[in-house]
């Protein structure tokens, strides 16, 4: 038994040093071709999940903290009369992947939520140095954003796969769920003889969506088909259709792709308002909320939308890499999105027996990016977790002033 446990521990850590780093944070839609770079030589599975929140309030560090403190002042004096804007993008994916031979064939389904929220700035200025102005109160109001984009992804990838090289060519079919376009409207007034404050807000807008079925998220009164079954129908027919491929030359260790070639638009022939309303009041220092049922009502079930609807909803990109191996392995990467810019960057990635490790430095067009984190590699088991740092000043990046992480899992032989 002893004999049998150290081959074992031999055995997986020859195959930990045979196999680079499989999960490196530039690999994601960078290049079609990387599903079959540093990967298991028959069989893999996996999932991942993402979450990039980026907004003023709390960051990664603030976790660890026994009690958190939320400087409003502060907040508000760096906006400038400008709305307060946060951004929350999440992912949730999942892959399966066989390799015979010289060929790969994946099943890849991703979901992907973007959501941009712009507070109105009379609310933090409300919340920072409260509704008093040269001793008089003042009744404050404004309007603000709330805009969201949740694709689903279903995606087959094809792969040639020789000594040094890999042919890789993805399609995928693209389903919008919902394309939301709100706006959040917020008013204050206060009562000096009650001592009450009262905060209202609505949310009214736009919702586009190829399904039917989104209507049943929040109404109890639907009674068509679940929305699972809805995306499984729909996807043959309102979907979009984009391909990607890309190539690789594992032996000087570079690559190339161009990625969302849009072939087919998605169709959203639904159309819904969307509306909610609310209100806090503030009696005697006790807070009560009323938070109304959010209504999801179709309009239209013939809509001519379309996604993208602009090209600069889903570009039309070009990526290109070369690993240097020394100590480390140093990857600089391009990825340039026609009508909206480069992204670039550099990844600084090895192994530690079975640890593989990473830091990478990213410009997104429009911020900075640091992705760094570890994992546990033992070639039929990886487990992967990084924190990110998104900022507008490179000389902020290392802070970590934000909420973003990333965990992945995978297996295979």
């Amino acid at each position: 038994m002893k004999k049998l446990l150290i081959f074992t521990i031999i055995i997986l850590s020859v195959l930990s040093f045979a196999n680079p780093n499989i999960n490196k944070p530039w690999n994601y839609s960078f290049n079609p071709a990387l599903v079959d770079y540093g990967t298991r030589n028959l069989i893999d599975i996996g999932v991942s999940g993402d979450v990039n929140f980026i907004q003023p309030f709390i960051n990664f560090g603030d976790l660890f903290k026994d009690e958190i403190i939320i400087d409003f002042n502060d907040i508000y004096d760096n906006l400038n009369e400008e709305p307060l804007p946060i951004n929350l993008n999440a992912d949730a994916s999942a892959f399966g992947k066989i390799h015979l031979w010289f060929l790969s064939y994946a099943k890849i389904f991703d979901l992907k939520t973007n959501t941009k929220v712009a507070l109105p700035n009379d609310l933090m200025k409300l919340l920072s140095y409260g509704n008093v102005e040269n001793g008089e109160i003042v009744d404050l109001n404004g309007e603000g954003i709330l805009n969201s984009n949740i694709i689903f992804t279903d995606t087959n990838y094809l792969s040639i796969v020789s000594k040094n090289s890999i042919f890789g060519l993805s399609f995928s079919n693209f389903l919008p769920i919902a394309i939301i376009k709100s706006n959040v409207d917020f008013n204050q007034t206060s009562n000096i003889e009650d001592a009450t404050l009262k905060i209202n807000y609505n949310i009214n807008g736009d919702v586009y969506s190829s399904l039917k079925s989104l209507e049943s998220l929040i109404s109890d009164n639907y009674y068509g088909p679940k929305i699972d079954e809805d995306i499984s129908n729909t996807l043959g027919e309102n979907s979009g259709l984009k391909m990607s491929f890309g190539y690789i030359n594992k032996y000087n260790k570079w690559g190339i792709s161009i990625n969302d070639i849009v072939i087919k638009n998605a169709e959203m022939k639904y159309t819904y308002t969307l509306s909610a309303t609310g209100n806090i009041l503030v009696d005697n220092m006790n807070v009560e909320t009323n938070q109304g049922t959010p209504t999801l009502e179709m309009v239209d079930e013939l809509s001519s939308k379309v996604f993208p609807d602009v090209s600069l909803d889903l570009p039309m990109n070009i990526s290109f890499f070369y690993t240097f191996n020394m100590i480390f392995d140093i990857t600089p990467h391009l990825q340039y999105y026609f009508g909206k810019g480069l992204d670039w960057g550099i990844n600084f990635d090895g192994n530690l027996l079975f640890i593989p490790f990473w830091l990478d430095i990213s410009n997104k067009i429009d911020y900075w990016s640091l992705n760094t984190g570890f994992g546990i590699n033992l070639h039929i088991l990886d487990l992967s977790v990084s924190v990110k740092s998104n900022t507008a000043d490179f000389g902020d990046v290392f802070d970590f002033n934000n909420l973003s992480f990333e965990l992945n899992v995978a297996a295979g032989i």
